[in-house]
C-alpha cells in the first residue's frame, strides 16, 4: 500500500478514531473483494443505514484496493435535512462509466408548495428548475472537476476520479430523469453521477467522503428545500412553462400551425450558443397587423403576436434579414422555454418536422413514389431501399418517414434542402423530358387537401413557390411584413406553369422488426450519433467499427445529448417488442407513448439520470436511420 493510503486512513483514525484492519493486497481481513463482474446495479434493496455508517464505510475502505467501493451500495437516511441516499450502481474501476447516486427526500420535508404537483407540466417544470440550481452549484464550486482536472500528472497511480455531475439543461424546459417525483407525489429525487476517487486502483476515501457526505448533503440543502431556493423566481418559472404548454395546446382550435409573440427575441448570441442575443442590440418581434392574433395563457392573462394559419406558408426577403432565424424559432417551438430565453412565447404545432435533405444517409423501405419514379434501371420506389442516398430522395424518404410517424407540419428551409425536390422551373420542363422527380411544389396542395399537412417553407430565390402559397411572409431587417396581396399581384404578372398534381399518394406503413444481437448497448456520447458497436469488436484493433451506429446529424429538433440517449434506450425497448415479429411503426410507438411526449413526467423507472424527453417523431427518424433493420412495407 501507498505512503498517501496510509496518509488518508490517518486522516480518518485522527477525525473519527479507529479504522479498518487490512489484510495483504489492500483488501480487509474478512477476505472482501469484489469484481466487476458481480456489480450491483439498480434501485438497492434491504436495511437503510443511518447516515454515520456511511462515513464508517468509507473510513474502512479507504486505502484499498477499488473493489472495496462496492460495499458503498446501498441506502444511508440523512437527518436535518431529511433524506435517503442511495448509491445504485459502483463503477468497478476508476476509468469505468461513473457510480449513479440519487438523493431522495420525501414531499412535506421540502416545503414545495402542493400545487406544484398538480400536472405534468409544473412537475417538469420544478424538477428542471431544481436540476438547474444544482448544476450551477455544482459548476460554481468546480465539483464536476476532479482532483487531476488542472493537467497536474502524476501517471497512472495519481488522483483519478472525483468529478460529481448532474445533467444539466440548455434553454429548452423538457422532461428529465435528472431529477424526478414519484407518481403518487410522496417522494422528489435528484440523481448524480459521481467518479469516485482512486490512486491508481486504490480508495481515497477522503474525497469520496467529501463528495457524498458533503457536497451532495449542500446540494439537497440548496435545491430541494423551498425555503432555500429564489421562491419568487421558482414561480415565475412554473408558471412560465404552463404558459407556454397552454399556448400551443390553443393553436389547433385556432386553426393555426404556429404563433410568435411580439416582443420575442429571435437571434441567438452567437453560432454556438443557443443563449438570446442581447437585449440591447436585438431586434424584438412585431408581428404584422394582418397576421396578428390574440391567444389566452394559462395564468388568465393574454399575448399577442403573429399567428401562422394552416395551409402554405411561404417565408422570404433578401439575404440575411432573418428568414431562417424565424424558422428556427418556430421548429424549436415544440418545446417550453426558460424564463428569459426570448423564445418562451413561441408556440409550434407539436407534430411539426424540420426536413432537410441528407445525402447518404441509409434508407429502409419508404415509399417514395409521391415525389419519385421510373427511375434508371426500374428501380422500385414504392419500396425504396438505400445505404447511400441523395439529397432529393434522402429527402423525399424524410418527408415520408415524417407523415409515417404523425407529422401535420412540414418546416423546410430552401437552403438546406435539394432545389431538384423543391422546385422545376418551366425552362427545365421544357428541356428535360425523362424526369423522375415531382417536387414538392407540385404536391404541397395535394397534401394538405387529402391529408391535412401544412407546410412552412423558407424561400429566398424560387418564385414558383408564391404560386402555392396561401400566405407570404417577408422579412426585412429582422421584422416581418404580410404581402400576400403583393405576391398574388407578381404572380399575375409573371405567371409561371406549376403542373400541380391532384392527388398526393400514399404514405408509408411499415412494419418493423430490430436486433441488437451481437451489439453492444446503443450509447450515445454526443447529441448527433448513437453508438452501435459489435460485442466481439475492438474498434481499436479494427477502427472501420469505431464509428459504426446511427447518424442523427439530420436531425434538426434534437436540442440535447440526453434527448439522444433516451433514444437510445428506447431502441432496447424497441429490440425487446419486436424480439418475435415485426411490429407496425405506428403500434410500436403506441406502445411507448409513456416515454414519447415532452409534456408528460418520463417513467421513474427509467434507471439513468441523464435521459431527456424525445417525440415519436425523433424515434421514429432514429429508427428509419438504422442500417439494417428488417423493415416490411
Amino acid at each position: 500500500m501507498s505512503g498517501r493510503g496510509r496518509g488518508r486512513g490517518a486522516y480518518f483514525r485522527a477525525k473519527y478514531g479507529g479504522g479498518g484492519s487490512r489484510g495483504r493486497g489492500g483488501f480487509r481481513d474478512d477476505g472482501y473483494a469484489a469484481s466487476q463482474s458481480d456489480q450491483p446495479s439498480g434501485p438497492p434493496t434491504g436495511a437503510t443505514r443511518d447516515w454515520k455508517q456511511l462515513t464508517d464505510d468509507l473510513k474502512s475502505i479507504d486505502g484499498q484496493q477499488y473493489g472495496a467501493y462496492k460495499r458503498l451500495y446501498g441506502k444511508y437516511e440523512h437527518t436535518g435535512p431529511s433524506f435517503t441516499l442511495s448509491v445504485d450502481h459502483v463503477q468497478g474501476d476508476a476509468f469505468a462509466s461513473p457510480s449513479r447516486v440519487r438523493a431522495i427526500m420525501p414531499w412535506p420535508q421540502t416545503g414545495f408548495p402542493n400545487d406544484f404537483l398538480q400536472s405534468d407540466i409544473r412537475r417538469i417544470a420544478l424538477c428542471d428548475f431544481v436540476t438547474r440550481i444544482c448544476a450551477s452549484v455544482i459548476r460554481s464550486k468546480h465539483m464536476d472537476q476532479g482532483p487531476n482536472a488542472g493537467g497536474g500528472g502524476g501517471g497512472w497511480s495519481g488522483p483519478k476520479g472525483g468529478a460529481f455531475n448532474i445533467n444539466a439543461p440548455g434553454q429548452e424546459v423538457l422532461p428529465r430523469t435528472s431529477a424526478m417525483i414519484s407518481s403518487g407525489g410522496e417522494t422528489i429525487e435528484l440523481r448524480f453521477t459521481t467518479s469516485l476517487p482512486a490512486a491508481g486502483r486504490t480508495v481515497l476515501g477522503q474525497q469520496a467522503w467529501q463528495i457524498l457526505a458533503v457536497n451532495l448533503v449542500e446540494l439537497v440543502q440548496q435545491s430541494l428545500l423551498h425555503s432555500n431556493v429564489d421562491q419568487a423566481k421558482l414561480r415565475r418559472h412554473v408558471v412560465s412553462v404552463e404558459n407556454q404548454s397552454s399556448l400551443r395546446a390553443q393553436l389547433a382550435p385556432a386553426n393555426l400551425i404556429a404563433f410568435v409573440a411580439n416582443g420575442a427575441i429571435l437571434p441567438r448570441a452567437s453560432g454556438a450558443s443557443a443563449a438570446p442575443m442581447d437585449p440591447k442590440t436585438a431586434i424584438r418581434f412585431q408581428s404584422p397587423p394582418d397576421l396578428e392574433v390574440s391567444l389566452q395563457l394559462a395564468d388568465g392573462s393574454s399575448v399577442t403576436g403573429m399567428g401562422v394559419r394552416r395551409g402554405i406558408t411561404l417565408m422570404t426577403g433578401g439575404g440575411f434579414h432573418g428568414k431562417s432565424t424565424l424558422l428556427e424559432a418556430i421548429q424549436l417551438g415544440i418545446y417550453n422555454h426558460i424564463p428569459g430565453d426570448g423564445r418562451e412565447l413561441i408556440a409550434t404545432d407539436p407534430t411539426a418536422v424540420k426536413i432537410r435533405a441528407e445525402d447518404g444517409r441509409a434508407v429502409s423501405s419508404v415509399d417514395i413514389s409521391p415525389f419519385i419514379r421510373n427511375l434508371p434501371g426500374g428501380r422500385n420506389t414504392k419500396n425504396f431501399t438505400t445505404d447511400d442516398a441523395s439529397g432529393s430522395t434522402s429527402m423525399a424518404a424524410n418527408i415520408q418517414e415524417a407523415l409515417e410517424a404523425g407529422c401535420k407540419t412540414l418546416l423546410i428551409d430552401e437552403d438546406s434542402s435539394a432545389t431538384n425536390l423543391l422546385v422545376r422551373d418551366a425552362r427545365m420542363q421544357a428541356l428535360i423530358r425523362n424526369e423522375p422527380i415531382t417536387p414538392l411544389v407540385a404536391k404541397a396542395r395535394a397534401l394538405y387537401a387529402q391529408y391535412t399537412v401544412s407546410t412552412i417553407i423558407v424561400i429566398g430565390g424560387l418564385g414558383d413557390w408564391l404560386s402555392v402559397a396561401d400566405q407570404v411572409i417577408s422579412m426585412e431587417g429582422y421584422s416581418p411584413h404580410a404581402i400576400t396581396a403583393d405576391a398574388k399581384a407578381v404572380v399575375e404578372q409573371y405567371p409561371s406553369a406549376i403542373p400541380e398534381d391532384k392527388e398526393y399518394g400514399s404514405l408509408p406503413m411499415r412494419s418493423m422488426q430490430v436486433s441488437l444481437s451481437g451489439l453492444r448497448s446503443p450509447f450515445a456520447m454526443r447529441k448527433t450519433f448513437i453508438s452501435l458497436k459489435p460485442q466481439a469488436r475492438n474498434p481499436v484493433d479494427d477502427p472501420s467499427e469505431a464509428e459504426a451506429g446511427i447518424d442523427l446529424s439530420g436531425i434538426d429538433q434534437l436540442v440535447e445529448v440526453g434527448q439522444s440517449r433516451t433514444v437510445a434506450t428506447l431502441l432496447e425497448r424497441v429490440a425487446g417488442k419486436t424480439a418475435a415479429n415485426a411490429s407496425p411503426l405506428d403500434a410500436l410507438l403506441q406502445t411507448l407513448s409513456g416515454s414519447l411526449n415532452v409534456d408528460q413526467c418520463l417513467p421513474t423507472t427509467l434507471a439513468h439520470g441523464d435521459l431527456v424527453g424525445v417525440r415519436r417523431q425523433e424515434l421514429a427518424a432514429a429508427l428509419s436511420r438504422m442500417r439494417g433493420i428488417s423493415i416490411t412495407a
